[in-house]
């Protein structure tokens, strides 16, 4: 009989709280026990009602001491392996959702076939961490603490793959006016576009928003819960649009993280929110790299001190105590310093990165290239740089197959991004957790960096900035 099959995953790190995942006829509950562990579900055919009915419900359901708090579910038809509606029938449905103790964040990734080595079953993954996250930094390293007098760099920072790339909204903006000519010149500057050279630019251009959804669209959370949920690390690579989507869109004129040239969050709305949560969590501190790595010349990018005055402007803003920025020099002070002083906003700029990412180790499907990225780490390759970065997603989107089957195929939940999450995640996160800290020794600020950005993720890098501070 038709049937399709579902991985599930979940991670849970506040008390009292389960995820039950079902389909017709069968119910798997998990724990914090099954934290990092793959589960599987089968939809069949012959547990759904009614003759010649295919279409079943998947469903998870969070528990809080036995109590429903949250739910989302899609309707799978076990003939076709096709979603029939639901509440995760696209990336932009996945919005967090918080109780009073708890940010739940999740996701799902609708399979095809199994092509080209993509999985053919659905993916699903449920994460729950506390709300106190937001205020991490002053847990681990109180003020006055003994831990709070070691140098900043001994915390372990969660990172948002390109973090300004969380929705679509500017994207959409310029796309929705392009045009033939318009594809005709993004041809010269988007590497993903060299995948569809045979593609007519007439039909490329009805394409556009999936390919940008499915190469660029990295995060699905604003900054806001980004923060909350704990991350402390943000890469951003400012400028300004490029030249035919600053002729034919009416978006301001002002820099924009740029994902190639496709633009993403505006710079100065970034730090605007990065200032509101500073201000409103005194024990906490934000570390902003700017990069220009893969921003086309066309786009032109800001100086120094236009960046400097965009900082000092923005700390401005700060109402309930004083707040400064400075650069790298800030990571070797004194955790308790930096907070008398007022400098809780670091930015660097093009700093130097001991770094797990290759571009042909990451174009992946599978995780044991990122994991052996991993152990080929060690502390002599961390001494002559600033910051050791361990990348946990893949970047499947540059495998060409993977990336034009997913775009010919695409609707707005089978994203090759999607596709790896979850279950890289149970791979590379566990291994940071037993691993990194033997490996990697030098006093250098570590980073962990991962698309669609969870609790699993920002609950590692509190657990170590926690290990690190009391050695």
């Amino acid at each position: 009989m038709p049937s399709k099959g579902i991985d599930i995953f979940s991670y849970i790190s506040v008390d009292d709280y389960t995820v039950e995942f079902t389909v017709p006829a069968a119910t798997v509950l998990n724990t914090a026990e099954d934290n990092f562990q793959v589960k599987h579900l089968e939809m069949n055919s012959s547990d759904i009602d009614g003759f010649g009915h295919y279409t079943g419900r998947f469903q998870w359901r969070v528990l809080h001491h036995g109590q429903e708090v949250a739910t989302a579910y899609n309707e799978v038809n076990t003939l076709t392996g096709k979603l029939h509606g639901g509440t995760m029938t696209a990336t932009v449905d996945f919005s967090p959702i918080v109780t009073p103790n708890a940010i739940i964040t999740y996701g799902f990734y609708a399979a095809g076939h199994g092509e080209f080595g993509l999985t053919n079953h659905h993916q699903c993954y449920v994460t729950i961490c506390s709300r106190a996250n937001e205020s991490w930094m002053g847990a681990v390293a109180p003020p006055g603490s003994q831990a709070a007098q070691k140098p900043f760099s001994r915390f372990v920072l969660a990172a948002p793959h390109d973090n300004g790339m969380n929705s679509m909204i500017s994207c959409d903006a310029v796309l929705s006016a392009a045009d033939q000519d318009t594809v005709d010149e993004l041809r010269k500057h988007f590497p993903a576009l060299r995948f569809f050279e045979e593609m007519p630019s007439h039909l490329l251009l009805h394409k556009l928003p999936n390919i940008v959804y499915g190469v660029a669209i990295t995060q699905k959370k604003e900054i806001p819960i980004m923060l909350d949920l704990g991350a402390r690390y943000f890469e951003f690579r400012p400028a300004k649009l490029l030249p035919i989507f600053r002729k034919i869109s009416q978006m301001p004129d002002k820099f924009y993280f740029q994902h190639a040239c496709i633009p993403g969050l505006a710079f100065d709305e970034f730090l605007a929110q990065q200032v509101r949560f500073l201000d409103d969590h005194p024990t906490e501190f934000v570390v902003i790299h700017i990069r220009s790595d893969n921003i086309v010349k066309d786009c032109i990018q800001p100086t120094n001190d236009q960046v400097n005055a965009m900082l000092t402007a923005a700390c401005e803003q700060a109402r309930k105590a004083p707040l400064s920025w400075g650069g790298r020099e800030l990571f070797s002070q004194p955790i308790d310093t930096l907070r008398r002083a007022g400098q809780r906003l670091i930015c660097v700029s093009h700093a130097e990165k001991y770094d797990s990412w290759t571009a042909k180790a990451y174009a992946t499907l599978e995780a044991k290239p990122i994991l052996d990225q991993f152990e080929s780490m060690n502390t002599e390759g961390q001494e002559s740089t600033d910051l050791t970065v361990l990348q946990c997603q893949g970047t499947s989107q540059s495998i060409k197959e993977v990336l034009v089957h997913s775009v010919i195929s695409a609707h707005a939940a089978n994203s090759c991004l999607s596709s790896t999450k979850a279950r890289f995640d149970t791979q590379t996160l566990p291994w940071i957790r037993e691993n990194a800290l033997d490996r990697l020794q030098a006093e250098r600020t570590i980073v962990i960096m991962n698309d669609f950005i969870d609790g699993a993720t920002t609950d590692t890098s509190i657990l170590l900035s926690r290990q690190r501070l009391e050695n």
